[in-house]
């Protein structure tokens, strides 16, 4: 990747300077627009066809909330000096190579599977966002701190319908089989302990906390309401040789 010519009016001339850091930067905007952009998508198709009209209302509050992020996200990638760097009109479904979790791949086939999305993908992309509410980097900073707050309601009608799911020993067999599926690349995708790009994003100024942080934040986060509902979290022998670091997903 070439070094930046210039840096932009927001950022510091020592860490534009530095070039990995940057990189990592382009990396993780891209990265967490991508996975709101296509969650985003993945849930609205789920407007007509949720299982109760709650859910379906609900389903597309939630999609125009996730696309939002997603276009508030992607100009931020024209202030950084990269000329190689997608334009906010290359949304993830405009471009050859996306940045999203090999979940989101294709539409999400059952409600179980919109749950474990919802459960395990919108929480990991909240710890994130709430990582950077002081990140030097301004415009970016701005986007972040008001993401949270946005979020209350996803996670609260998330946690609903786990319980919703777990009532039921079929349903909590399916909701299982999506977490057993979908968990190990959540954990993965805060990047191995020590990464490199997390570490430079660290000591920048940019991110407030390295991948075992963030791990460990995320599954304080997610494990109670799942393990209350009676869902097993495998978290250890994560499939590190599946791991595409580049676009944060397992090759599967």
């Amino acid at each position: 990747m070439p070094e930046p010519s210039a840096p932009p009016d927001n950022l510091e001339t020592e860490f534009v300077a530095e070039g990995y850091a940057l990189s990592a930067l382009v990396n993780l905007i891209l990265v967490l627009a991508d996975n709101k952009y296509f969650l985003g998508r993945r849930l609205s198709l789920w407007c007509p066809g949720g299982p109760s009209l709650e859910s379906a209302v609900a389903a597309a509050a939630l999609a125009q909330e996730e696309l939002g992020h997603a276009r508030a996200l992607y100009p931020l990638l024209e202030e950084l000096p990269l000329p190689e760097a997608p334009t906010p009109l290359q949304r993830g479904d405009e471009r050859e190579r996306h940045y999203v979790v090999s979940f989101l791949d294709d539409p999400l086939p059952t409600w179980p599977h919109v749950v474990a999305a919802m459960s395990l993908i919108d929480p990991a992309l909240t710890v994130m966002f709430r990582a950077l509410r002081e990140c030097r980097y301004d415009d970016l900073r701005k986007r972040a701190a008001r993401v949270p707050g946005e979020e209350e309601f996803h996670r609260k009608y998330a946690d609903g319908r786990v319980r919703d799911l777990a009532r039921t020993d079929g349903g909590r067999r399916e909701l299982q089989a999506r977490v057993d599926e979908l968990l190990p690349e959540m954990l993965c995708w805060f990047g191995p302990d020590g990464e490199r790009g997390v570490e430079e994003l660290k000591a920048e100024g940019l991110l407030s906390m390295n991948s075992s942080e963030l791990r460990e934040t995320y599954l304080a986060d997610v494990s109670p309401v799942l393990e209350t509902a009676g869902i097993t979290l495998a978290t250890d022998d994560l499939p590190w040789d599946q791991w595409n670091q580049l676009q944060r997903r397992l090759e599967r």
